[in-house]
């Protein structure tokens, strides 16, 4: 019994630590991004129409938090109201790691017309319904909707957790693709930063999701 109940300890330490981590994540996500879309030359395409929206996942017990998505309203170009959300969605359990063959934590990144609640609109597999209208997998990293009315479209590409570890990580696997795609450039030049280095351990899908 006490071998079990040290487990339940330090598993419990470990599921802390990896809390705090995440929050670190995030904080130095939403710098990151913050810095882009706050950048003189990118304000006249884009720009924050608002502030960062928090959403927090539990699982069905509410002992443990699964996930975290975090949206911030945008406004591009010329408009004057919020026209689409820039996202990231934390999943370190739930359904937002169940693409097929996947066992670790990912993160989302994704330009949705809604912020993630976790309610009706979050990140998770299968991605869509058989009656809903099937994403483009563009280069086998983004998922891309049809846009309406040709401006807006909904984009959304996925990270392993575990493989940003760093500032540079952050700049090169999120802050450059998210740039590259507001600004509506096609693979390759969205991952042309990142694409030689980390290419291989994006997500990609043929309906149903796994990794290279």
């Amino acid at each position: 019994m006490t071998d079990i109940g040290e487990a339940i300890s330090e598993g419990i330490s470990f599921i802390s630590s990896v809390g705090a981590e995440c929050d670190a994540l995030t904080s130095m996500v939403k710098q990151e991004l913050n810095g882009l879309l706050g950048n003189g030359e990118f304000r006249q395409q884009v720009k924050a129409g608002g502030s960062w929206i928090d959403k927090f996942e539990k699982d069905s017990g509410g002992w443990v938090q699964t996930a975290s998505a975090h949206s911030l309203p945008i406004i591009m170009q010329r408009k004057r109201s919020v026209g689409a959300y820039l996202f990231f969605q934390i999943s370190i359990g739930g359904n937002g790691i169940e693409a097929q063959a996947n066992k670790q934590p990912l993160v989302h990144i994704g330009l949705w017309p809604l912020p993630v609640d976790f309610s009706d609109y979050w990140m998770g597999f299968p991605l869509f319904d058989s009656d809903e209208p099937e994403p483009e997998l563009e280069g086998g990293v983004v998922f891309r909707w049809p846009a309406e009315g040709g401006q807006w479209g909904e984009w959304t590409y996925s990270l392993r957790l575990a493989e940003i570890n760093t500032i540079h990580d952050i700049r090169e696997k999120i802050v450059a693709p998210v740039k590259a795609l507001l600004q509506g450039k096609r693979l390759p030049e969205v991952f042309g930063l990142c694409a030689r280095g980390c290419g291989q351990r994006m997500l990609h899908c043929n309906r149903g999701c796994s990794f290279r």
